[in-house]
C-alpha cells in the first residue's frame, strides 16, 4: 500500500453503509473522511461515530471532502445519480449491490465513469466464500462431465415488518423486488460457476406481501453452453433456507450452500471436498479491502461493471420475459432502454 492513504466517502448512511465503515476501519491504506445520508439525524449521527463530516447531499460531500472514492450504500435505484456525479468529480466508486434496477441506469453509471477513467466496482462478495469457490473449480475443471443443468433457491422469509419499517423496501422505484435485492447474489453465483446465460424465461409477482415489487419469481435458462437453468426466488416462505446452488453434469452432481458441500458425487462415489480456507477477516471486508488496493495500484477491481452487470442482465431479460410471455435473450438488455431512464 501507498504512504498516503485513500481518502474514501460513504453515501448512505444506513445498515451497509455501517458495514462499510466498519470495514474501512480495518483496512490499511484507507481513511473515511465524510459521510452522506439525506436524513440529517442519520447523517450527523454517522459521521459523529466514525469520526467524519457529515452532509446531507451527495454533491456537498463531492465537493467538500476532496474523496478520492466513494461507497454507494443507497437503496438499490437511487444509485445511478450518485455514481454518475462521482464520475464527474473524478472518485472512483464501489457500489453495493445492485449496480441499478433498470438497463438504461446501469449502462448511465457504467459509461459515465469509463468516460470520466475512473474505478468503477460492484460487491459481490459471496464469490469469495470457500464453497462458491470450489464449485468454480469443480465445474471449471470439468469433474461433473458436461453440464446440463444448473439451479439456485433463494428461499428466504421477510415479516412484514421489513416492509413497514422501511420506505424503500418492496417499492417498485427503488427496490425491484426479491431478485434484486435477495436473489442476485444467487444469481450471480450461478452464473459465475456455469457460465453465461443466453436467455431467459420469467415470471414474478407479489403472492404474499403487500409490496408494489415482486416477492416471488421463477427463472429458466439457457446457458450458451447448452445448459438448462433455474431460478427460485421468495421472501414469503417458512422456514428461511441457505442459498443452495446445485451443478448436475453427465458424470456426477454437486450441491453447495453457502456454508457447506451437500453433495459432490461423480460415477456413483462420493468425492473428496478440499475447501479453500475462509478470510479471516470475512468476503464482504476482503472486497471492500480489494478496491482500495486496486485504486492505490491503478488495477482493475475484484468485481468490475462487465462482471457486476451479469447478473442483473438476466434479470432485466427475465422482466421483459415476463411482460411479453416470451423466452428474452440476454444480450438484447442493452435495447431494452425504459422511456423513464
Amino acid at each position: 500500500m501507498t504512504e498516503t492513504p485513500v481518502r474514501v466517502g460513504i453515501v448512505g448512511c444506513a445498515s451497509m453503509g455501517r458495514s462499510h465503515a466498519e470495514a474501512l476501519a480495518d483496512t490499511d491504506g484507507a481513511e473515511l473522511v465524510g459521510c452522506a445520508d439525506h436524513t440529517p439525524e442519520t447523517a450527523r449521527s454517522f459521521g459523529e461515530t466514525h469520526g467524519c463530516p457529515s452532509y446531507t447531499s451527495h454533491a456537498d460531500l463531492f465537493a467538500d471532502a476532496a474523496l478520492d472514492a466513494v461507497c454507494v450504500c443507497t437503496p438499490n435505484g437511487a444509485h445511478r445519480d450518485i455514481v454518475v456525479d462521482a464520475a464527474a468529480a473524478g472518485i472512483d466508486v464501489l457500489c453495493e449491490k445492485p449496480l441499478e434496477i433498470t438497463p438504461g441506469r446501469v449502462d448511465d453509471m457504467v459509461a459515465a465513469c469509463r468516460d470520466a477513467g475512473v474505478t468503477l466496482a460492484c460487491i459481490l462478495q459471496r464469490r469469495l466464500f470457500p464453497t462458491m469457490q470450489f464449485a468454480r473449480e469443480v465445474v471449471g475443471d470439468g469433474r461433473l462431465g458436461r453440464l446440463v443443468f444448473a439451479d439456485v433457491r433463494v428461499k428466504w422469509h421477510r415479516d412484514r415488518s421489513y416492509y413497514d419499517d422501511s420506505s424503500w423496501h418492496g417499492s417498485a422505484d427503488l427496490d425491484g423486488g426479491v431478485l434484486f435485492t435477495q436473489a442476485l447474489h444467487g444469481i450471480d453465483l450461478l452464473q459465475w460457476v456455469a457460465g453465461d446465460v443466453s436467455r431467459v424465461a420469467g415470471t414474478g409477482d407479489a403472492l404474499y406481501h403487500d409490496i408494489e415489487a415482486p416477492d416471488t419469481a421463477a427463472l429458466s435458462l439457457r446457458f450458451e453452453d447448452g445448459a438448462l437453468g433455474q431460478v427460485s426466488a421468495t421472501t414469503a416462505t417458512r422456514p428461511q433456507q441457505p442459498i443452495s446452488l446445485e451443478f448436475n453434469g453427465t458424470e456426477g452432481t454437486l450441491r453447495v450452500t453457502e456454508t457447506g458441500v451437500e453433495l459432490f458425487e461423480v460415477n456413483g462415489e462420493k468425492q473428496p471436498v478440499d475447501l479453500p480456507d475462509p478470510r479471516p477477516d470475512g468476503p464482504h471486508v476482503a472486497q471492500i479491502r480489494d478496491f482500495v488496493e486496486a485504486v492505490s495500484a491503478g488495477r482493475p477491481p475484484m468485481v468490475p461493471p462487465d462482471e457486476a452487470r451479469k447478473g442483473v442482465d438476466i434479470i432485466f431479460a427475465a422482466e421483459r420475459s415476463d411482460s411479453r410471455g416470451e423466452w428474452v435473450s440476454v444480450s438484447s438488455v442493452g435495447d431494452l432502454r425504459d422511456a423513464d431512464d
